[in-house]
């Protein structure tokens, strides 16, 4: 009987070292969390559907608003940037807090499980439900939230829409003139006429002598022949 006692007592101090050792946080919180990013008009009028950027010193997310999406726990803030066509953007700083873990740890004097809820960030919260404005810079701390209720934060700056980029009209091409000929380096020589060509030397023809005329035989006619062509008498 009094070993089983001591059996139980020595069980129970070694699960009380164990959870000191692993941290409180980290078993019961795990190093998430689920946030749920909501925006809003000036008016107060919900837009869902925002392209938003989840991001800390661990990780970075992208969601759109009204959407819970889990992120990691960290001592750093959570750093939200949320845009929709025809709003200015939103913006948002989330506070991050130690969470009930991390200060049982401390309470009961588990210096190494605090230790060691700090280097999971499983001993840190962020607001689970934030809410923010178009046109608005807010800061959201964990410590002003009330149950699992939405926090809307505090108004620390403003955001500008984005200009629109400027239309450039399209290039024309403009009609060069035509370029006027560029004087040489070296000034052209002037082309000298070539000088008249002498005329070639007339040849003198002399004058053809006509033919010499060929001797005719004479002919000498006798009284006979004359008798002869005469008429004869009756």
């Amino acid at each position: 009987m009094r070993g089983a006692r001591w059996r139980f007592w020595g069980l129970c101090v070694g699960a009380g070292v164990l959870s000191i050792l692993t941290g409180c946080a980290s078993v019961t919180h795990g190093t998430t969390q689920n946030v749920k990013i909501e925006t809003m008009t000036t008016t107060g009028k919900v837009v869902d559907g925002a392209k938003c950027l989840v991001s800390n010193d661990r990780n970075d997310v992208v969601m759109r608003s009204g959407d819970t999406v889990p992120v990691r726990r960290s001592g750093a803030n959570l750093t939200i940037e949320c845009t929709q066509p025809g709003f200015a953007p939103a913006h948002g700083q989330a506070v991050s807090r130690a969470n009930v873990g991390m200060a049982g740890n401390i309470l009961i004097g588990g210096m190494i499980g605090a230790v060691v809820d700090a280097s999971t960030a499983a001993g840190y919260n962020y607001p689970s439900w934030i809410q923010l404005v178009f046109g608005e810079v807010r800061s959201v701390d964990r410590s002003a939230q009330s149950g699992e209720g939405p926090t809307a934060g505090i108004r620390i700056g403003t955001t500008e829409m984005a200009s629109a980029p400027p239309v450039t009209p399209p290039k024309v091409a403009e009609a060069k003139p035509p370029e006027e000929p560029r004087p040489s380096a070296a000034p052209a020589k002037a082309v000298e006429p070539a000088p008249p060509a002498a005329p070639a030397p007339s040849q003198a023809i002399a004058p053809s002598s006509p033919p010499p005329r060929q001797s005719r035989p004479e002919t000498r006619v006798s009284m006979d022949d004359l008798n002869g062509l005469l008429p004869g008498k009756p």
